[in-house]
């Protein structure tokens, strides 16, 4: 029994990530097994016997693959492949990873759910609102940044003067408006605040430089809107662009949410699709704005 639960032991540790021979070995003396690294190979080697898929990378054992399979039907096995394989034709970013999930996804089905999946296929309508698309890195890279008060140089390209360079700019934060990823930072060089779309950004690396992030904050425009229950089942505190929004819940199930916005631009045309579901309480700028918006739209059908 102890060469059994050795051995699932190590599956279960190769499973979570890549490990060395020696610590394998700690594994186990964790829990309160003793085993050399010869006998940590034997273990392996009953692993691969078998069907686990166990690699020797840089003298650590890597998982490539396991002979499980997922318990899903075969509508869920067609679904989930037909979306996974729509999305890799389409999406210039991610296709190619999407491509290796739907392999391995395949891998992992049992037989029968793979032939009904195989026998036809569902055609999603989907979308892409980036052109270009979102590099996934550079989004990631403006998360930690934001996250660390760090300075970022990013290498932009400017649609209104259509020119491409560097810039060093102070995050201060990343939001989802209008379909696409926006950043808002401060410019030092300049000595402004700028919007710029995460899409136009082709490269960005983070600099050593940290900054106060406690002045741009304070820039950021108060808001606060109260929403309808199925409005804010449908949207919850997203509907403010600020990770840190409020939400005080109401006796009809509706929500007062309440944060601080970094653009009342475009939070005014995300309010505006909502109609009378959503009401502005708060942040007079943001209230001038969104009546600003109404009347100029009303003129237009007046």
């Amino acid at each position: 029994m102890d060469a059994v639960a050795n051995t699932l032991k190590i599956l279960k540790g190769l499973s979570e990530r890549p490990m060395s021979a020696d610590h394998l070995a700690e594994l186990l003396m964790e829990e309160g097994f003793g085993r050399s690294s010869r006998t940590i190979r034997r273990y392996i080697s009953a692993l691969r016997e078998a069907g686990f898929g166990i690699e020797l990378q840089k003298d650590r054992y890597v998982l490539t693959e396991a002979p499980l399979r997922l318990p899903l039907s075969g509508h869920e096995a067609l679904s989930a492949l037909s979306v996974l394989e729509s999305l890799a034709e389409r999406d210039p970013a991610y296709g190619e990873h999407l491509a290796s999930a739907a392999a391995k996804l395949r891998r992992a089905l049992p037989e029968e759910s793979r032939r009904f999946a195989d026998s036809g296929r569902v055609e999603f309508d989907l979308e892409f609102a980036s052109d270009p698309p979102e590099n996934p890195e550079v989004l990631d890279t403006l998360r930690r940044a934001v996250y660390h008060n760090q300075k970022v140089r990013i290498l932009y390209h400017s649609l209104s003067s259509d020119t491409t360079r560097n810039r060093e700019i102070e995050p201060v934060r990343v939001y989802y408006a209008q379909r696409a990823h926006r950043l808002y930072a401060y410019e030092r060089s300049v000595g402004e605040y700028r919007e710029f779309r995460v899409n136009r950004i082709q490269n960005a690396s983070m600099l050593p430089d940290k900054f106060s992030p406690e002045a741009h904050i304070e820039r950021l425009k108060p808001a606060r809107v109260r929403l309808n229950r199925k409005t804010f089942m449908a949207y919850g505190r997203t509907i403010i662009q600020d990770p840190h929004a409020t939400v005080s819940p109401l006796p009809d199930g509706g929500a007062i949410v309440e944060g601080r916005v970094a653009s009342v631009f475009w939070t005014v045309r995300d309010l505006a699709s909502l109609g009378p579901e959503a009401e502005i309480l708060g942040g007079e700028e943001l209230r001038s704005e969104f009546l600003r918006f109404l009347h100029g739209t009303l003129d237009k059908y007046s």
